[in-house]
């Protein structure tokens, strides 16, 4: 499925729920947000139609995001029965007394976990209400391949933890990956530019200069000098990925978003909900993939990034 300026689109990002255990002050303000309602939030049967749809449009890439994912009733039930193999799920891995067998036998093509700082009471201060030791004990459990880590980088935050974070990642099997942070309805603390982050670490001689990106993947990666791993940088603010833009959104209460900076959304859910015949919905959708921009246009979206599900 390509949009009109000739872009692949063939990743859908699906937030399963908008709940998460914690409050993570670049996300959502700190009393939390307006909660969807039980009716709006899609079912998982729903979600499992608009899967099949978009597979028949071409789409090859599907990852499960929330809120926190892992935190809603029967998602594994839903994982499990998936009838295709090689989905992709990110997590914070912060709900307590996770099974984490039953998650390392999914047939996941890949796991994002995130944490933004290996000291306690950072963790806990970014969260607002985290356990840094529920994270570090459910990493340890987990037993899948193609792990990432995903680091929110922020000015006089945790910029000091860049080099603890990528020994941290090779010592749990995992790929590093900083990100810019970025400003929606939220706050937390200040943008910290990852240009200057990657030229730090390239004189230090712990990076390669040359970085490459990767189909389906916003990050630029660079090899680690003389260790196996790779480190990864994720621009949305210094450095726009739009002219590579693959993706498409689907928010936990079925608004579909073409762009995550974009103020509009589209309501798929109510179609789903009014129309049976499954080639009325995918003629709806490839009209609405040809209209995507391809740089973010008109209002910016007054959402929080627990809304729109990352």
């Amino acid at each position: 499925m390509r949009d009109r300026f000739d872009r692949e689109i063939d990743y859908l990002r699906i937030s399963l729920t908008d709940r998460c255990p914690l409050r993570c002050r670049y996300c959502m303000p700190a009393q939390g947000v307006e909660k969807f309602s039980h009716d709006d939030v899609l079912r998982f049967e729903e979600i499992e139609r608009v899967i099949r749809i978009c597979r028949e449009l071409g789409f090859v890439k599907f990852r499960f995001t929330g809120g926190e994912p892992l935190a809603r009733k029967g998602v594994l039930d839903f994982l499990e029965k998936l009838p295709f193999p090689g989905y992709y799920l990110t997590t914070s891995l912060a709900v307590g007394n996770l099974d984490l067998d039953r998650i390392n036998r999914l047939p996941l093509a890949g796991l994002n976990v995130s944490c933004d700082s290996l000291k306690p009471d950072r963790y806990r201060w970014i969260t607002r209400r985290g356990d840094l030791g529920v994270f570090l004990r459910n990493l340890e459990g987990v037993r899948v391949e193609n792990l990432k880590l995903n680091v929110v980088v922020m000015k006089g935050f945790n910029e000091d933890e860049i080099e603890d974070f990528i020994d941290f990642a090779r010592e749990h099997r995992a790929t590093i990956r900083f990100i810019e942070k970025m400003d929606f309805a939220s706050g937390g603390p200040g943008f910290s530019s990852l240009a200057g982050v990657r030229d730090r670490l390239v004189e230090k001689g712990i990076i390669e200069p040359e970085g490459r990106h990767l189909h389906n993947s916003v990050s630029r990666y660079h090899d680690l000098r003389g260790r196996e791993g790779k480190v990864g940088f994720i621009t949305p603010v210094s450095r726009h990925f739009c002219p590579d833009c693959t993706k498409i959104r689907l928010k936990a209460n079925g608004e579909i978003k073409l762009c995550v900076f974009a103020g509009e959304n589209f309501n798929l859910r109510d179609r789903l909900r009014s129309e049976p015949d499954d080639r009325v919905i995918r003629g709806w959708l490839a009209g609405l993939i040809a209209r995507k921009p391809y740089r973010p246009e008109g209002p910016r979206t007054r959402e929080t990034m627990a809304e729109i599900g990352g």
